[in-house]
């Protein structure tokens, strides 16, 4: 974000150079709204050193929310005056009239910086509360009659913190309920840290109603702020949490939907040898679902091997922030996985990856908005 921001100060300066010229404050006025992108992060650097620690939520929210909208401002911005600067510099080169190109650069820098400051703020706005629904139709050989039409519900990453109360969870899991489900798989991340907020986030959790009912998997922030805390505030909402081990849910005297839940975080590695006799054991189920919170080509080559009919799992936030740069987005995520939001197809299997719903340090999403996941089962040439 530096060379960035820098980048962006120099241009700007420079043009404000022409354009106020008897007027070095309103020269300053933009390289100082770039500068103090980097309040927060400085603070925090500051307070840490004379402290010898930091707890990031003693900082004010506003300088927090402040620094990420920079984060991506910067980069969106640098983008447009890159191309801007391209453009300048061939026009230069082809004409002339270079006073009236540098004239027009400059108006356009302007424009460019209140166009993209809207457009960003408009869009963090938006893609941090627009609850998204992601529709999927699967279809399934030799699928049962009465799972014609079977609608699972996928939720992911509900981070209850400070962040994300009762009031936005309740939001969340209204929608969910409007979706009518049959089943609904929470893949972890029932809160983003400590016990504060777990007895909320599961209590509203609880009010999901599906016909067979909610199962949820360990996240790492689960695993964390301690299994059995979070184990005992979901079933006293009725929910199971399955660790290790397959569920199985009786649709009638012949068919059952199998779920097989096993613990991948980054604390707790699922056993290959557990994995591999959880899966052996699926009997004949109808329908089999494998869930974990992360997911990695170890898991995904089990659930193959075994012929499980979808992978759901969460963890990435469909990359929460993906940072526009140079017509390309980039975020954490993909330094981790190539699986972040939605659909994929691996051989004989799909993958679904929900966005869900809350945080990971950065209080806002960018072209990752939370989502709910709906998979309706269909048979196989079904119109």
């Amino acid at each position: 974000m530096i060379p960035a921001a820098a980048y962006l100060v120099w241009r700007y300066y420079a043009a404000l150079q022409q354009f106020y010229p008897a007027s070095r404050w309103k020269r300053l006025i933009l390289p100082f709204l770039f500068c103090s992108f980097f309040t927060f992060p400085i603070s925090a650097l500051v307070y840490s050193f004379f402290s010898g620690g930091i707890d990031l939520l003693e900082f004010p929210k506003a300088l927090n929310y402040w620094f990420w909208f920079g984060l991506i401002f910067v980069y969106a911005l640098a983008t447009w005056v890159i191309l801007a600067d391209v453009i300048k510099l061939v026009s230069h080169h082809f004409s002339r009239r270079i006073r009236l190109i540098d004239s027009i650069y400059i108006q356009v820098l302007l424009l460019l910086f209140v166009a993209t400051f809207c457009f960003t703020g408009w869009k963090t706005y938006t893609d941090t509360s627009k609850i998204h629904i992601q529709r999927t139709r699967l279809q399934i050989d030799d699928l049962p009659a009465n799972l014609d039409g079977f609608r699972i519900v996928h939720i992911s990453d509900i981070h209850g913190d400070e962040y994300t109360g009762r009031k936005k969870i309740g939001r969340y899991i209204q929608k969910v309920n409007q979706l009518k489900p049959d089943l609904i798989v929470f893949t972890g991340d029932l809160i983003s840290y400590g016990t504060d907020y777990i007895r909320m986030s599961a209590q509203q959790l609880g009010e999901a109603k599906a016909t067979y009912g909610v199962t949820a998997v360990v996240g790492d922030h689960d695993y964390w702020a301690g299994v059995e805390n979070v184990k005992q505030a979901l079933n006293q909402q009725g929910i199971p949490l399955i660790q290790d081990s397959n569920y199985s849910l009786k649709i009638d005297s012949t068919n059952e939907v199998l779920i097989t839940g096993v613990t991948e975080v980054y604390s707790k590695k699922a056993a290959p040898g557990i994995v591999d006799s959880l899966t052996q054991q699926t009997g004949n189920s109808a329908f089999k679902i494998f869930a974990s919170h992360q997911i990695s080509d170890r898991l995904i080559e089990d659930a193959q091997k075994h012929n499980y009919d979808v992978m759901l799992a969460g963890h990435t936030h469909g990359g929460q922030i993906r940072i526009p740069f140079l017509g390309m987005t980039f975020s954490a995520s993909d330094l981790e996985t190539k699986y972040i939001s939605g659909i994929y197809r691996e051989g004989n299997i799909i993958i679904n990856v929900n966005n869900g719903l809350g945080f990971t340090l950065a209080p806002i999403r960018y072209n990752a908005p939370p989502n709910i996941s709906l998979i309706r089962l269909v048979a196989k040439g079904d119109s």
